[in-house]
């Protein structure tokens, strides 16, 4: 367990590095979204996600019989999608690492 929250912590330190750098190089005022950095490191993979939650994950994608609109990719998913990347992903590692001091008590 420890060995796995210490990936995740190197996971968002790493991606959270890799926000700043792209925030730094694109020439634009303000933090890129998560959703931007996402499509400009790898595209088609941002689409086969949106397919993939939209078809197999939502409620309403997999049964037909419900007759809802689907509902997890647009808003839930595009929410998150839509937030600054260096502060999210900063406040990810940053809750992460206290929360491994505080079950090491």
């Amino acid at each position: 367990m420890r060995i796995i929250g210490t990936l995740f912590i190197w996971l968002f330190a790493v991606l959270t590095f890799v926000a700043i750098w792209g925030d730094f190089t694109d020439g634009e005022a303000g933090f890129a979204s998560i959703g931007a950095l996402w499509f400009d490191l790898s595209p088609t993979t941002l689409q086969i996600s949106e397919a993939i939650v939209s078809r197999y994950i939502d409620p309403c994608g997999l049964f037909i019989g419900l007759n809802c609109a689907p509902f997890l990719w647009f808003p839930v998913v595009f929410f998150f999608l839509g937030l600054p990347a260096v502060p999210f992903f900063l406040g990810i590692t940053i809750v992460l690492i206290l929360i491994r001091k505080i079950l090491r008590r």
